[in-house]
């Protein structure tokens, strides 16, 4: 059984779509669309190994990958606080870096992180600082982010898809 996939690239942004979605097709990923313009990929795949698919879609592209499901997707935004910017991390912080993250005093309201997703308004920013907070280094790990509303939307898109077709 085919399942739906959204990958989000990072750091690709106001291209071109077309040469990533035919990449994914040569990786053997069914029915691929892309939303906007910036490294939002849905596709089918048989499996369920989102880490391999992130490494195989990385390899291909030369660029980050994160793989979401629907459902995994749906959570999310179902558990967003703020409405505003989503992070998808490659994987959870360490201990010690949620500990040193929980500790930082921000100028508004804090960065949430809940497994591998934080959730802020844009931008995060230390009190007394000017400059935004790399959320990244900060965590320790690498992530890329998506307005709450392009995240909100392809849940939409992707639902939309999974409905079943009616016969004519």
């Amino acid at each position: 059984m085919k399942r739906r996939y959204v990958a989000f690239l990072r750091a690709i942004s106001n291209v071109g779509m077309k040469p990533f979605r035919q990449a994914i097709e040569e990786l053997g990923f069914a029915d691929v669309e892309s939303y906007g313009m910036s490294g939002n990929l849905l596709f089918n795949a048989r499996g369920t190994d989102t880490a391999g698919m992130e490494r195989r879609i990385a390899r291909r592209l030369s660029a980050p990958a994160f793989v979401r499901t629907r459902a995994e997707l749906a959570r999310i935004v179902g558990r967003d606080p703020y409405g505003s910017s989503i992070l998808f991390l490659a994987r959870a912080p360490t201990k010690a870096k949620r500990e040193a993250f929980r500790a930082l005093e921000f100028e508004a309201r804090p960065p949430i992180l809940s497994g591998k997703t934080a959730y802020y308004v844009w931008p995060a920013r230390l009190r007394g600082k000017r400059t935004p907070l790399d959320l990244e280094r900060v965590l320790g790990v690498q992530g890329t982010f998506r307005s709450s509303r392009v995240v909100r939307r392809l849940v939409e898109l992707m639902a939309k898809d999974a409905r079943p077709k009616r016969r004519r």
